[in-house]
């Protein structure tokens, strides 16, 4: 590894300057003091119609998205990382989008679109077989698993509300986790499970990024980047998370450190940067793009420390 790439902690200048010749030698951006170390993107996949959303398996091997190649409208592709293979894992007439793997990689929720509804399924890996989660009376999107495997959580719009919900998958029980007449959007679990990060225009006209704990079921916003701010990870080791905000004009992921206010621009192509998802274990973030024409994931090898 070059010198350059070591972590240190130099004066302001000597900072700088190794940064910069890091960036050269690395390919990579120190952020704040070194907090966040980045690497430049990798294409690791692309050309297959438009995607949307994207997922990480447990064991950082394989990806989920949803792509229109086949239909025009959008069927859940697993892309395997090592083999470069890809399968196409639901094939209806309907959308399917939002993929969510099961923690042990071998089942995949996902919403569908069908006619006069929106719900959450699950499907399997192994033989294809589909299993109904919440009730298609009910729109339920967003899907986001616990990390215990637990329990699932989504949005769900029900008498004009779009509130947040949270399911026990062994008893099918639901508990709704917000009641106010906002819109509380893409919830994902924190990575000890105790918090709910997610969007929502509860602060003003905009959308802005909000925790709720679990245990006191308070919530609380988080200091981001501004704009329209939205499509939140889980966090990395309680440090950081990242999402998209469209602040700069553009849509582009940002890093936000957790309670420190302080974001950091991390893309900043004029292509739409979206969907981002952490691989905790690789130290890897994922997204989609369209930064060279069409829609494509790319890959940024990172390193967080407080």
């Amino acid at each position: 590894m070059p010198q350059a790439c070591r972590r240190f902690k130099p004066n302001r200048f000597a900072l700088l300057l190794a940064s910069l010749v890091a960036a050269l030698l690395c390919g990579s951006w120190f952020i704040n003091a070194a907090s966040l170390t980045i690497a430049e993107p990798v294409r690791v996949f692309g050309d297959y119609g438009k995607l949307q959303t994207l997922a990480v398996s447990p064991d950082g091997k394989q990806l989920a998205f949803s792509s229109d190649y086949r239909d025009q409208k959008g069927d859940i592709v697993v892309y395997n990382l090592e083999t470069k293979d890809k399968n196409t894992v639901t094939k209806t007439q309907y959308l399917e989008t939002q993929p969510v793997f099961s923690r042990d990689g071998k089942e995949i929720f996902y919403f569908i679109n069908e006619v006069g509804s929106g719900s959450i399924k699950k499907v399997s890996l192994a033989d294809g077989a589909v299993t109904q989660i919440t009730d298609r009376r009910v729109w339920c999107e967003f899907p986001s698993l616990s990390p215990d495997g637990k329990t699932l959580i989504y949005y769900s719009k029900r008498e004009n509300k779009y509130n947040l919900y949270e399911m026990s998958l062994s008893t099918g029980k639901e508990a709704r986790l917000t009641a106010e007449q906002n819109f509380d959007f893409g919830p994902v679990y924190s990575s000890n499970g105790q918090s709910v990060f997610f969007y929502s225009n509860r602060a003003g006209s905009s959308f802005s990024l909000f925790q709720f704990d679990r245990s006191s079921q308070k919530i609380s916003p988080i200091f981001g980047p501004g704009g329209f701010t939205f499509q939140p990870t889980a966090d990395f080791q309680g440090l950081l998370l990242f999402a998209v905000s469209n602040v700069s004009g553009n849509n582009d992921i940002y890093a936000v450190s957790l309670g420190k206010n302080r974001v950091d621009q991390i893309t900043h192509s004029p292509g739409n940067d979206l969907f981002p998802v952490v691989d905790a274990r690789g130290k890897r973030l994922y997204y989609i793009s369209q930064r060279e024409g069409d829609y494509a994931i790319y890959e940024r090898k990172f390193s967080a420390a407080p």
